[in-house]
């Protein structure tokens, strides 16, 4: 009875282990978008950007913006002003 318990505890301990030693993504990223806007986001609110998983039904670029809490806005790649933006994020970020 004893070598029993002894080993369902030491399995308790080996789960529990498994369960904190996992990775915690913290980081919500948004993969795919069902709409997007041409409207243009005022460069000074936009923290980084990536574009949509190459599977999505529709190509764009996801800015995360920090104004009165993290958003994210999905823009159409070929509107004139996100090319701007992408590289004045680049920039930024770089000399971080």
């Amino acid at each position: 009875m004893r070598n029993l318990t002894a080993l369902l505890f030491l399995l308790s301990l080996c789960s529990l282990h498994l369960v904190f030693s996992a990775p915690y993504v913290m980081d919500f990223r948004i993969t795919c978008c069902a709409k997007t806007t041409h409207k243009k986001i005022p460069l000074k609110y936009i923290v980084t950007y990536w574009w949509t998983n190459s599977n999505c039904p529709i190509k764009a670029i996801v800015f995360e913006t920090l104004n009165n809490g993290k958003h994210y806005r999905c823009v159409d790649p070929t509107a004139s002003w996100v090319n701007h933006h992408m590289k004045a994020v680049d920039r930024k970020n770089k000399k971080l």
